[in-house]
Order: C-alpha cells, then sequence, then structure tokens
C-alpha cells in the first residue's frame, strides 16, 4: 500500500476516525495505533511484521538493559550487542547474498572450486534500513541519557512501526519521538490536547502528491528511465538532460514522501521534522548534507561520526571518520558497489573541504556564491549518476555518453521534459521567507475557499498524472 492510493485514502479515513473520535483512552489509542501501522506494513508481506516485531522486542530489551543498569561497562556491553544484533539482522536480509556471491568470486578465481557459499535470494523486508536505524537509535538515546529506558515494548513497537515513516522515513530519533507521541495520545488516563494542524497538512500532503504523481513520474518514466537504460542510443544533449531529471526525480520522489508523511502524522497529532531544506541551493558538499535526507544525515552524525571520533582525536582522525561514515553510508542503501563510490565520492568531498575549511558559510559576493551553488550541484550531478547506475560499467557508459555528440539529434527535449526539469530545479531557489507568506497567506483564507482549492488541486492532479503508480525509490532501499 502506498500513499497516492484510494486504497491508502480509505484505509486513513478509518484510522483518523478511529484514532480521534472512536478510542479515547490512552492504552486503548496505543494499540489502535500500533494495529494500524502493522495492518498498514502487511500489505507488503504480512510475514514481515514477525521481523518488524522481533526487532521491536529485541531492542525494548536490550533499552532496558542499558537503562536500568548503572555500571558502566554492562551497559556499553549491552549496547555492543544491541548493534551486533541490528548490524547482522539488516546485514542478513541485505547484504547477505551481495558479500556471498563477490566472496565466491574470489574463492573461485583463486582456487578453482571448492566449498562456495549459497546464494540465498533473500526477500529484504520493506524499510528494514529505516526501522532498523530507528532502533538503533532508540538504545544509543539510552545510552547517552539523553532519554530514559521506555516501560512498554508496545511503545518500542509503535516508534518501529509507525505507518507513516515505517517504510521510507523519516528516520525519527528516539529522543525526539516518544516525547511527541506523548503529546499526541496522552500519557496515563489523559489524552493528548495537541490540535490538528489541518491546514499545514494539507499543504504538505499535497505539495507531496505534486513532486510524486508529476514531477518523478513523468520524468522518471519518459526520459530518466530510457536514457539511463541505453545511454549510447541518445544524442549528449539527451543523456545531460536525463541526468539533470534524474536529480529532480530523486529529490521529488523522497521529498515527496517525507512531505506526505509529515502531513499524514500531523493529522494525527505527531510533529515530524523536515527532512529536506531546499538542497540544491548548497554552496557546499557539507551544506548539501545539512539539507538532504536531515533525518538520515543526522543519525549519521550523531551515532556514527561521533563514534569513530568525529573532530575530538586531530585532523587525520577527523578525516577518516568523515569518510567512513559517508562510505558507510553508501553502502546503508544497498549492497552494490556504485552504492560503495557514491559513499567514497561523498566521503571524499567532506574530508577535502575539511581539509582547505571549505563550505562553512557561503561567499558574501554573490557571482561568487553562484558558482559555489554550480560547482556543488556539478558535484552532485556527477554522483547521482553514480549512485543510479546498475553498475560501475553502467556509469561509466552514462559519462562516455555525455560526449556523445555525432549520428544523432537531441530528441528528449520536450516541453514537457524541459518544463518538469526546469520548475524542479527552480523550486530549491524561492527563499523561505516568501514560502512563509504564501503559507500565512493560505491560512487567512475561508474555509470554502480552501476547500474549492483542495478540490481544484485534486481534480488537476487526476487529468496530468499518469496511470499507475511508479514505486517510491526509497521503498528499495
Amino acid at each position: 500500500m502506498v500513499f497516492p492510493t484510494f486504497g491508502f485514502a480509505f484505509f486513513f479515513l478509518a484510522v483518523f476516525i478511529g484514532f480521534h473520535y472512536v478510542f479515547r483512552r490512552n492504552l486503548e489509542r496505543r494499540l489502535f495505533l500500533c494495529a494500524a501501522s502493522l495492518l498498514f506494513y502487511a500489505f507488503w508481506d504480512w510475514r514481515f511484521c514477525f521481523i518488524l516485531a522481533a526487532s521491536a522486542a529485541a531492542n525494548y530489551g536490550f533499552g532496558l538493559l542499558v537503562g536500568l543498569n548503572r555500571d558502566h561497562l554492562k551497559r556499553k556491553a549491552f549496547l555492543v550487542l544491541s548493534v551486533v544484533f541490528n548490524v547482522a539482522l539488516l546485514g542478513f536480509f541485505k547484504y547477505y547474498d551481495f558479500f556471498a556471491d563477490s566472496l565466491n568470486g574470489l574463492l573461485f578465481a583463486r582456487s578453482g572450486g571448492g566449498f562456495l557459499l549459497p546464494l540465498l535470494h533473500v526477500v529484504m523486508p520493506v524499510g528494514i534500513s529505516f526501522y532498523t536505524f530507528k532502533a538503533m537509535s532508540y538504545v544509543f538515546d539510552v545510552y547517552l541519557c539523553k532519554m530514559p529506558a521506555v516501560k512498554s515494548c508496545l511503545d518500542v513497537l509503535n516508534y518501529l512501526s509507525f505507518f507513516p515513516q515505517v517504510a521510507s522515513g523519516p528516520i525519527v530519533h528516539a529522543e525526539d519521538f516518544f516525547p511527541d507521541m506523548t503529546r499526541a495520545i496522552g500519557s496515563g488516563l489523559e489524552l493528548g490536547s495537541r490540535p490538528i494542524e489541518l491546514d499545514r497538512a494539507v499543504l504538505h500532503i499535497m505539495l507531496g502528491l505534486l513532486k510524486k504523481m508529476v514531477f518523478a513520474n513523468y520524468l522518471s518514466t519518459l526520459l530518466v528511465d530510457p536514457v539511463f537504460l541505453d545511454p549510447l542510443a541518445f544524442h549528449a544533449l539527451d543523456v545531460f538532460l536525463a541526468g539533470l531529471a534524474y536529480a529532480v526525480v530523486i529529490y521529488c520522489d523522497f521529498s515527496g514522501y517525507s512531505d506526505m508523511a509529515v502531513g499524514i502524522a500531523l493529522l494525527l497529532g505527531f510533529h515530524t521534522p523536515a527532512n529536506f531544506d531546499s538542497p540544491y541551493a548548497s554552496w557546499s558538499v557539507t551544506n548539501f548534507w545539512r539539507r538532504w535526507h536531515i533525518s538520515f544525515s543526522s543519525w549519521l552524525r550523531n551515532y556514527l561520526y561521533f563514534s569513530l571520533g568525529g573532530s575530538r582525536f586531530g585532523t587525520a582522525r577527523t578525516l577518516l571518520a568523515l569518510f567512513a561514515t559517508m562510505l558507510l553510508g553508501g553502502l546503508w542503501h544497498g549492497a552494490s558497489w556504485t552504492f560503495l563510490l557514491w559513499g567514497a565520492m561523498q566521503g571524499a568531498a567532506l574530508a577535502l573541504e575539511r581539509t582547505f575549511n571549505y563550505g562553512t558559510a557561503p561567499s558574501p559576493v554573490p557571482g561568487k556564491r553562484i558558482l559555489q551553488v554550480c560547482g556543488t550541484f556539478a558535484f552532485t550531478y556527477a554522483s547521482w549518476i553514480v549512485f543510479r547506475s546498475a553498475s560501475l560499467g553502467q556509469a561509466g557508459l552514462f559519462f562516455r555518453s555525455l560526449l556523445n555528440f555525432k549520428g544523432f539529434s537531441p530528441l528528449q527535449f520536450s516541453p514537457v521534459n524541459v518544463i518538469l526539469v526546469t520548475a524542479g530545479l527552480a523550486m530549491h531557489a524561492v527563499p523561505r521567507s516568501v514560502l512563509s507568506v504564501m503559507f500565512r497567506a493560505y491560512r487567512a483564507l475561508p474555509l470554502p475557499v480552501k476547500a474549492l482549492a483542495a478540490a481544484l488541486f485534486f481534480a488537476f492532479l487526476s487529468v496530468v498524472s499518469m496511470a499507475g503508480i511508479a514505486p517510491f525509490i526509497y521503498f528499495q532501499f
């Protein structure tokens, strides 16, 4: 079940009514929310629910062992055990076949046969990368004394399975989610008193639908997929435009999902931190990672980079920690050499910027700042090509095709493609102050006008959107 469907609309309507108007006691709401989240997750495969529940139970136990123990060595030992458990769970489902196949190739090349590891072709549970990182966040936050250990396994299961976030994030940190859940649901016999932010929720959902249903679906189907499938069959300008289009697609697809997740959670009284902040307006790679997939980058910083030493042990250790963090961040996306290369590119860029103290602030000179933004986007463009390619060979083929000016004429510069790519990039240049003014103007409109605007928007979407819904890109991670 995905957000932009009538099936989800009916599902959420039932959840909304049940959560706000049927179940009025604290425990009832917690049970109802958990049941709804597991039902949502079961639409992919009901067997995945057992893996999710096992992760919740295990990390609930680790949280108690860490939080209720006063001995520092025992706390650290239980923390390490929790990390081993979560990495093993994620590694088995996501990376076993990749490493087994790579090791088998190495063993066969050296010995000409012998024992080979079996390939299990394990089906990866949807969202396992996201809820595993959330589970690790919980135990880390308890260990770092950012929050007490949660006394109810049901609450930990609600945290990991919360249906607006379970399939593709955002990775809301435990120290933020549990107080927010108390405010939304209530504690003890008291119900949460937070009002529903309807205007903000509706705008988030409509913006997310626009990004996904129009920008991401059209560009991926009409431009990105055909060109990446066989870049040598296209003119260099078509290939270049397809690279730009993929930058728009991955942003609109993922930020569109995040926008919808934020809006849906708001309708239930949950506040989700922003996950994107005009990333293509960044003036450095360092600044880009403060704007792109913010919940993921902050997780890497807080729990991995700092654990590797951060900037506390000299320049060499800092650079190594930056590179290793982003290399593992690339591997988190999937078992592929292209993801490893992409992570290495990001880590090397961050290390270089730290070495030369570049990127901490934009240039005060407008012309230089424009050059900074263009340079950062050029690097991001190249890295997205590696990220999108199915193999290192395909990535190399795409880059070679950027020089393929002979024998073809540009075919992909249709008005729709050009307008969508231009608008998808231009939206990053809209200042926050303008967005704030537009939001205040929308809130001031009478309710009938807002209802009419929403009706016109959905009518427009039904006319212009393509038949069928392409899967969200980050579902595969």
